[in-house]
This record gives structure tokens, C-alpha cells and sequence, in this order.
């Protein structure tokens, strides 16, 4: 994964792509951003998880921790944004994107459903009232068919899949920040493995409409 040049990241990404290169520039970026990701999660889980986020930023310096909380600040205000609106968004799967094809190594990009084919399948499959049903999601990659099922029809609990733990972290984020109730498993949803890692978004967003991320030992 490599760091791509302001110019070649969509308008409203920029500031964001900006911060993450000041920080990338010493470090791997694929850490970088596979650490903010647990750095957020950190942030969302309720002090339980102090031990897990001061391993994770350990590594870094006084001002390269001032641009992750930057970074997490530009991140909240693109969701706030959008959703405002009346939209949904995904800026971790699009930002993965642009960064993951610019790797050298072949066919290490991953690339997600496109936005409008989502919304299409989320139409397609289910009614604006169609409300108060579990709904597995078995590779969920960054969340988009979620988000846009949420969007389509929302009071729905989601449980979503995928073996690729950077995946399955953007995806809780984004449903953490949606407001969506989901319970995250990074695992082999084809061999049916036992989860590597566990997450459980927003049980209690009902009551509180904070965003809430705990991750549940094995």
C-alpha cells in the first residue's frame, strides 16, 4: 500500500489523505491505516480497550498522534456530513481503495461494490417498512450493502462476516457511526471457522445514539 498524491483522491478526501501523510510518511502505510482503524475502535469501546490502543500507538510520536486525532476528527465530520443530508457513505472503503491499487504488489487492491450498485440491490430486496429482521451479511468487505440496506430500510440488526480483519474493521466503523446495530465476525464464513476476532456495534444505540464498539474476547 502507498501513499497517492492529493491530486488523485476525490475532492472531499483530501483533507483526510493530507493527515494520513503526514503520518505515513515515516511509517508503513498499510500500519498506518490498519492502526487508525483500531485507534477509532479503541475510542468507541468504552475504556475497555486501554491496553489494546496504547499497544497500538506506541510506535508513534507526540505529533504523529496529534494527526491521528486530527485524522479521526475529519473522519467524523465526512460521516456527519453525509448522513445530514439524508445519505450514507463509506470514506474508509473508498479512501482503502485508492491507496490499495496503487500497491505494487499484483493484485493486492481489494475493490468494493460501487455505491449504486448497492443502493440497487438494497431496493431491489427489501420494502422501506421491512423492519426488525436479522440479516447476515457473509463478506461484507467495508460494509457497503449494510449501509445501504440501513439506508433503504432501517430498525434492522445486521451480522456481518469477512476473513480480512482490516475489512471488518472499517466495516464496524461505519456501522458505529451509522447508528446500525451489528455484530462483526472476522473469520472464514465459508469454512464456518471459529471468529479470530469478535465485534458488537451499537447494542445499545436505542438508548443512548452514541456510537459504541466493544470487541469480545474469543
Amino acid at each position: 500500500m502507498q501513499v497517492v498524491k492529493t491530486t488523485d483522491i476525490q475532492n472531499d478526501l483530501r483533507e483526510f489523505n493530507s493527515l494520513f501523510s503526514l503520518i505515513a510518511y515515516r511509517h508503513e502505510p498499510s500500519r498506518v491505516f490498519d492502526d487508525f482503524l483500531t485507534i477509532v475502535i479503541c475510542c468507541l469501546a468504552r475504556q475497555t480497550q486501554e491496553k489494546l490502543y496504547h499497544e497500538t500507538i506506541k510506535n508513534y510520536n507526540k505529533e504523529e498522534l496529534n494527526n491521528f486525532a486530527k485524522l479521526l476528527g475529519s473522519l467524523m465530520m465526512y460521516y456527519d456530513r453525509e448522513i445530514s443530508v439524508g445519505d450514507w457513505c463509506d470514506p474508509l472503503g473508498d479512501y482503502y481503495e485508492a491507496i490499495a491499487w496503487k500497491s505494487k504488489k499484483k493484485g493486492f487492491g481489494q475493490f468494493f461494490t460501487p455505491k449504486a450498485i448497492c443502493s440497487m440491490m438494497a431496493q431491489l430486496t427489501q420494502k422501506k417498512n421491512d423492519f426488525g429482521k436479522t440479516i447476515n451479511e457473509p463478506a461484507c468487505g467495508s460494509g457497503r450493502l449494510i449501509l445501504a440496506s440501513n439506508h433503504q430500510a432501517e430498525g434492522n440488526k445486521f451480522i456481518a462476516q469477512d476473513l480480512d480483519h482490516v475489512c471488518i474493521k472499517m466495516c464496524v466503523i461505519n456501522c458505529a457511526f451509522h447508528g446500525i446495530r451489528c455484530d462483526a465476525f472476522h473469520m472464514d464464513s465459508l469454512r464456518i471457522t471459529e471468529p479470530y476476532n469478535t465485534y458488537v456495534v451499537n447494542h445499545d444505540y436505542y438508548k443512548t445514539e452514541t456510537p459504541c464498539i466493544l470487541k469480545i474476547s474469543p
